[in-house]
């Protein structure tokens, strides 16, 4: 068994881009995005329970997964309202408000070990959802939860 200590800092971490070659967390061209307090990548099956007649227990079937990515994150300015610094990628260019205001489908890849080689990932595309920018005089900097709603499956990767 190998237990995935992410406790050096670098180690958990997401990238987002407008194609998926952007969205390499070994790459420089998406958003990587900054200062994340946690991640939660769900893979969630449905299930549909139906009872019969002529028996005791209920019989379960399942059905298409809901796929999500849920993160916290300090507020970054430019990660949050874009960087116009001449890149291609739209991510970059709008950040996670304009992701998400304008609807823009965004490719990721959400890595376990870093970018280090042969360090695992999962990867996808989906919607920047859930966006709720939060500050008091107990947290003084501004927090936003961040949803990606998955479109599809997830595909597992490893960097090479």
């Amino acid at each position: 068994m190998a237990i995935i200590n992410v406790s050096a800092g670098n180690e958990a971490r997401i990238t987002l881009g407008d194609s998926a070659a952007n969205a390499s967390i070994s790459g420089t061209d998406g958003l990587s995005i900054p200062s994340m307090q946690d991640i939660t990548i769900n893979n969630s099956t449905g299930v549909f329970r139906f009872k019969t007649l002529d028996n005791t227990a209920e019989s379960a079937v399942t059905t298409p997964a809901t796929n999500q990515i849920t993160l916290n994150v300090v507020v970054d300015q430019d990660a949050f309202f874009g960087n116009d610094a001449g890149t291609n990628d739209t991510v970059v260019n709008t950040g996670l408000f304009g992701c998400s205001k304008n609807k823009t489908r965004v490719f990721f890849e959400a890595g376990f070990q870093g970018n280090d080689s042969r360090s695992k990932y999962v990867s996808g595309s989906g919607f920047i959802s859930g966006l709720a920018p939060t500050v008091n005089m107990d947290s003084p900097v501004w927090v936003t939860p961040v949803t990606i709603e998955v479109d599809g499956d997830y595909t597992e990767g490893v960097v090479s």
